[in-house]
């Protein structure tokens, strides 16, 4: 008979064959001889990972770490489920367990770094890969990471260089490469970005995220034709990659083409009606589009199909508020809160929308309630921060003015004019040309506030155009003077976080028609947002009653009625750049310009602070 040790050893060796049932049944025998033996409890919790069993992975690694408290490799493998699992706080501190216990192990640092970038946190994140990197400098897997660091912090070139130093030794590194074609797209290099797909495609063509990147650089190329050929290619080999059903059907209706449009999502559903994400994506579309109905029937059927999943107990509950039935909204909504499994970034969706539900009725305490818990959960969510605000003056809290001070945050000044021109003007003579070829689709992205427009792809400010640069130059010098102009409050969602030094963390323009407008919104990612007019029609001018084209603060998206508040309203011109906090509600007053050619073109970013 063999001993537990040798039982062990044998399901080690299936482990590493990938033998994940072998392995579970073999360390299962092993504890059966050695109750809570530590290392046998650590793989059946790897293999269990590996199987998707995630509750039952974490049964183990508890088990494993209550036995064996000092294991840091068992705690940092804990770490890596905690964060799939996005319980990013308790992932945290598993990593710091691990750090604990053995400082140099470069695993841990390599985990906790791709945390703290997950989080959002890049300074953080370069920091501790940095660490993995000088531990073990010959693990390729932190470099494409480190690099993503570089490039959030606005250290582009050094990435690149990162990157290009790393292929010297691994040239067929997909991660690698990857990440460099990424970076290269993202400064609007579409050309070197593609050749380096084709790359990857000689190396992988079975591989359909290749595939899909493949497809989205032929749009950013202007090759439609290409982009669908890629797209549809990478269906054909992953049918539930739900980002290129996104893609596809995004690029049908920016053709305006009827036909094809969700044609494919819909047969593919057809065939296989147990794809989820599939069925949530199809009714998402539908809904953006206005279809309500065939959203609503979609999901109706899922949730018969599956059973009460709170993905589409939520969604459904979106539609019932939709169609005015509030009542069902809360039901569904209530119903998906207290599901025993409920995704963490789910679950501050369905609080947001439970405390939206609240406002409409004007139960004011409940709603705060709600968002209160989903601020535990997610305390820097800008939209969180928004309807606690809304909640606050609707109860006539002094808080609403601590939050919301309009006078302070709000800052509507001129851009400054760049060396080599005489005025404004003259900078925007030349500046507005470069960013109208940018716009180069003919109806609004399905999922933005721009109601009657275009929106250019892709990062502005990244653009290499040197008058590009020239905005982008005097843009941060006007948000330097604002950031410097703030005073400090440490409990302030904005101004805790000013540090003096900030990064863009997206940069588009909007080109709006006649009566053309932006929807009441906020931006939940967000930390500063500043929005600077560059073209507008005859019609929007001081003296217009009717204020069209303008700027509104502080009008919400939940039509309150005679409860809804018009905090300040801005009359855009040339060359004014308004910044705001990301939490503050803005969108803007419909216009009606009699020329009928005449464009109402901004260019909006979203600031981080490092």
């Amino acid at each position: 008979m063999m001993h537990a040790q040798q039982i062990f050893q044998a399901a080690v060796a299936a482990f590493s064959q990938g033998q994940q049932a072998r392995a579970m049944q073999l360390a299962l025998q092993a504890l059966q001889l050695l109750p809570e033996q530590p290392d046998a409890l650590h793989l059946l919790a790897l293999c269990a990972r590996q199987q998707g069993q995630n509750n039952q992975a974490l049964q183990y690694f508890k088990r494993s770490l209550q036995a064996a408290p000092t294991q840091s490799a068992v705690w940092s493998n804990y770490g890596n489920l905690l964060q799939q699992l996005e319980q990013h706080d308790a992932a945290e501190q598993a990593y710091q367990r691990a750090l604990q216990l053995a400082p140099n192990q470069a695993d841990s640092w390599l985990n906790a770094g791709l945390l703290a970038l997950r989080l959002q946190q890049p300074q953080l994140a370069k920091e501790r890969l940095q660490k993995a990197l000088q531990l073990r400098p010959d693990d390729p897997r932190g470099y494409a990471p480190l690099a993503s660091c570089l490039a959030q912090l606005e250290q582009v070139n050094a990435a690149l260089q990162l990157l290009d130093q790393a292929l010297t030794r691994w040239p067929a590194q997909t991660q690698l490469l990857w990440q460099k074609a990424q970076l290269l797209r993202d400064e609007q290099q579409a050309a070197a970005a593609a050749d380096i797909l084709s790359q990857l495609l000689a190396i992988a063509p079975e591989h359909a995220e290749f595939h899909f990147m493949a497809g989205c650089l032929q749009h950013d190329l202007g090759n439609d034709a290409g982009a669908e050929a890629a797209l549809l290619q990478a269906i054909s080999l992953q049918p539930l990659h739900i980002a290129a059903h996104e893609a596809l059907n995004q690029l049908y209706w920016q053709q305006q083409n009827h036909q094809q449009f969700l044609h494919l999502t819909k047969q593919t559903l057809a065939a296989q009606p147990e794809a989820l994400g599939l069925r949530y994506c199809l009714a998402t579309l539908l809904a953006q589009i206005g279809d309500d109905e065939s959203a609503t029937s979609l999901l109706a059927a899922g949730l018969e199909l599956h059973g009460p999943l709170p993905e589409l107990q939520h969604a459904l509950g979106v539609q019932a508020a939709k169609a005015g039935d509030l009542a069902n909204a809360e039901k569904l909504n209530s119903a998906a809160l207290h599901a025993q499994e409920v995704n963490p970034r789910l679950k501050i969706q369905i609080l947001i929308d439970a405390a939206i539900y609240k406002l409409k009725q004007n139960q004011i305490a409940q709603a705060q309630h709600f968002l209160l818990e989903a601020k535990k959960l997610a305390p820097m969510n800008q939209e969180i921060w928004a309807y606690l605000g809304t909640c606050w003056r609707l109860q006539g809290d002094a808080k609403t003015h601590w939050l919301n001070d309009y006078s302070l945050l709000i800052d509507a000044r001129p851009l400054p004019t760049p060396p080599g021109y005489q005025n404004l003007a003259e900078f925007l003579a030349v500046l507005n040309p470069v960013i109208r070829r940018l716009h180069t689709g003919t109806r609004q992205p399905l999922d933005q506030s721009v109601r009657g427009g275009t929106q250019t792809l892709g990062r502005l400010l990244a653009e290499p155009d040197p008058v590009i640069q020239q905005f982008r130059a005097a843009l941060e010098q006007r948000i330097n003077e604002y950031l410097q102009r703030l005073p400090s409050d440490a409990q302030h969602p904005l101004l805790s976080r000013n540090t003096g030094k900030f990064r863009f963390s997206g940069s588009w323009s909007v080109r709006l028609g006649s009566e053309g407008f932006h929807t009441n919104h906020v931006h939940p990612q967000g930390w500063l947002s500043a929005c600077t007019y560059l073209e507008l029609p005859d019609c929007i001018r001081p003296d217009d009653p009717h204020r069209q084209g303008w700027l509104k603060l502080g009008e919400t998206s939940l039509n309150l009625g005679e409860q809804e508040q018009l905090a300040q309203a801005i009359c855009p011109e040339p060359g004014l750049v308004v910044l705001f906090p990301s939490f503050i509600w803005h969108g803007t007053y419909p216009f009606k310009s009699a020329a009928g050619n005449s464009y109402r073109m901004t260019a909006p970013c979203d600031i981080m602070p490092v």
